[in-house]
């Protein structure tokens, strides 16, 4: 049997990873899938260490010319934030680049950024990695930077970084920091594509790149954040409306995306709007979740007041596409809607007459177009947290509950979702009836035969397994089970519960042996000692069952109960090394006490002197 690196155990990876060069470890692992990535941060977050991005590709001699003297377009996706990053960055941005375009991953912005420090944790104190991150966006807008076009995700900026304060016209707490002072002004860039977070963080930018022709701009939640105030900013809107032509008359497109909530993003859409009424075209992408009231219709007449005011001298093509939650629509009320469109004076003029509306009885959402495209989802009753209909086609990760509905959506699931790569199942119900059993089994059958090969299996509750086996076995893809080279489970407790549920260990190692021969590493969550199977007496069921458990756990410490777990260990690991032939690791969360590692210590070199052991009062790890 031919094994392959990506079936080796995350200890074995990280050993060899020690091995590597930081860079080699980066360009030959990263992105792969996100074990690489969780096992590659690991390293990195323990070492300390810096990714010396300047030993390679992106080397700088002492005139801070970049070797690769053609390179004009780079496009960072999830990348690690470092000091030397973002030296390197700041370079590319000042001497080389035309394109940059940079996008950071959630888990990374937030780790990397709340740089620890030596005394403790000082909210006050600003790590060295923040104050130099904040110098580089300001650098992007500044005289220093001679990109032409620029794609900059900052929607994962919800943490106490707080890059979008870098440009507040509220504080300067930021800007005193700030060492190096830039002009504020990129004369460059043509090309703006942002995501952001708060509304506020668009108007500060616009200040600083006067040459700009075309903006786009994503929130990724709403106009307006919840704890920042937009009233100072409406009224100050409001009061005196200017436009943007001053500020970048060279704008021709713009693009706005968003959800909105409430009245007050209404207006504050349309101060926007009206901000850019000398453009030539404009895209806009609404999901309205609230409004006025419950039942706010999109027709000619919203548009015209929230979209449309002083924007018909220049504009020739609007491209909008507004999903707006409300009450039933009728097929008249359609009809209604759509006349709307071809009685108004602006589509009549430029002939615009290919809008289309639609209502999702599902979801009670008007669905209304601009042209003949409209995104009808396929609802699914089990999915938590609904994507937002744009990202519908895009979205890469779902959680979905166990619902009647399950194998409809399976059926579906590649038609609905193209672009997905990650789904968690949610299969945990307080329901333990044979019936949520038999769904649950029959769910998981399913599944583990959508995969060509199945190498890595992770179920919460081994119980789970088990009636995998015993009600859904029919329904499991020949030879599905017998690919699998990495299993992890949790295991009810050897110490307390039932009868029932302390023996389900026993049944471990056999169903492994059956179903999965080819297994080579295993890992366990317990909740108390490591081995699987118990010795615990059987109580009946009731207020005497809990109190002589109660008393038995008491006794686990004298030295006749470590002797019989000692051997009921041994007896466990014997038999997952004979039945698995091919196995090599085992790793078990647990929690043993004290006086048990030593004699567990003994047994193992003693039943398995070539293997390696580390082992302490909550972990157990094994290589044979």
């Amino acid at each position: 049997m031919i094994n392959t690196f990506e079936n080796l155990s995350n200890e074995i990876i990280l050993l060899i990873f020690s091995e590597i060069k930081w860079f080699e470890m980066i360009e030959s692992f990263w992105s792969l899938n996100k074990r690489f990535n969780s096992l590659i941060y690991f390293k990195f977050s323990i070492n300390r260490n810096e990714i010396i991005i300047n030993k390679r590709c992106l080397s700088f001699n002492y005139k801070k010319i970049l070797r690769f003297v053609n390179l004009k377009k780079l496009i960072l996706n999830e990348c690690y934030l470092t000091l030397r990053l973002i030296e390197n960055l700041s370079l590319l941005i000042e001497y080389q680049l035309d394109e940059l375009i940079l996008t950071f991953d959630d888990d990374i912005f937030k780790s990397c950024l709340l740089e620890k420090t030596p005394r403790m944790f000082r909210y006050d104190q600003e790590s060295k990695l923040t104050l130099m991150f904040r110098e580089f966006v300001h650098k992007l807008l500044s005289d220093k930077c001679k990109l032409i076009s620029l794609d900059l995700d900052m929607s994962n900026d919800n943490t106490t970084v707080n890059i979008h304060q870098c440009f507040s016209l509220y504080s300067d707490i930021y800007l005193k920091k700030i060492t190096n002072k830039f002009v504020t002004s990129c004369t460059s860039l043509r090309y703006l594509s942002i995501h952001l977070i708060y509304g506020y963080f668009l108007e500060n930018i616009i200040e600083h790149i006067p040459s700009l022709e075309i903006l786009s701009v994503i929130f990724k939640n709403t106009l307006m954040n919840e704890w920042y105030s937009y009233e100072p900013s409406i009224k100050r809107c409001s009061s005196n409306i200017f436009n943007w032509y001053e500020k970048i008359p060279k704008l021709k497109y713009f693009s706005l995306k968003s959800r909105i909530i409430g009245d007050d993003e209404l207006i504050y859409l349309k101060l926007i709007i009206n901000k850019v009424n000398y453009i030539e075209k404009l895209k806009i992408r609404l999901n309205i979740k609230e409004s006025m009231n419950d039942n706010c219709i999109i027709d000619g007449n919203f548009l015209d007041k929230y979209l449309m005011i002083n924007i018909l001298n220049n504009l020739i093509d609007f491209d909008f596409y507004i999903v707006s939650k409300c009450k039933m629509l009728f097929s008249n009320d359609i009809q209604k809607i759509i006349n709307s469109f071809k009685i108004h004076r602006f589509f009549n003029d430029y002939h615009w007459k290919n809008i289309q509306c639609f209502f999702d009885k599902n979801m009670s959402y008007q669905h209304i177009s601009s042209n003949e495209i409209i995104f009808k989802p396929k609802y699914f009753c089990g999915i938590i947290d609904y994507p937002t209909i744009f990202d519908w086609q895009f979205v890469k990760y779902i959680s979905v509950g166990l619902c009647s509905s399950i194998y409809l959506f399976l059926k579906q699931f590649d038609d609905i979702f193209p672009h997905i790569n990650s789904i968690q199942f949610n299969m945990a119900y307080h329901d333990k009836s044979i019936n949520r059993n038999k769904l649950r089994a029959q769910v998981l059958a399913y599944l583990i035969s959508m995969p060509v090969r199945l190498v890595y299996l992770r179920i919460e509750q081994f119980e789970w397994f088990l009636h995998l086996i015993q009600y859904a076995s029919d329904k499991l893809k020949k030879n599905a089970l017998s690919t699998i080279r990495h299993a992890e489970f949790c295991l009810n407790s050897c110490h307390a519960g039932s009868n029932e549920s302390i023996d389900i260990g026993q049944n471990l190692v056999p169903l492994l042996g059956t179903h999965m021969p080819y297994l080579q590493t295993l890992r366990l969550w317990r909740a108390d000692d490591f081995p699987w199977t118990s010795i615990r007496p059987k109580y009946r069921e009731g207020y005497r069952c809990q109190v002589m458990s109660r008393k038995w756990i008491e006794s686990l410490r004298t030295s006749e109960s470590i002797v019989k777990h000692v051997t009921v260990f041994e007896e466990n690991l014997c038999q997952l090394v004979e039945q698995l032939k091919q196995f090599v690791y085992l790793d078990i969360y647990g929690q043993t006490d004290q006086e048990k590692i030593e004699p567990y210590r003994s047994m193992v070199h003693k039943s398995f002197p070539n293997s390696r052991l580390i082992i302490d009062i909550s972990r157990f790890r094994l290589w044979f």
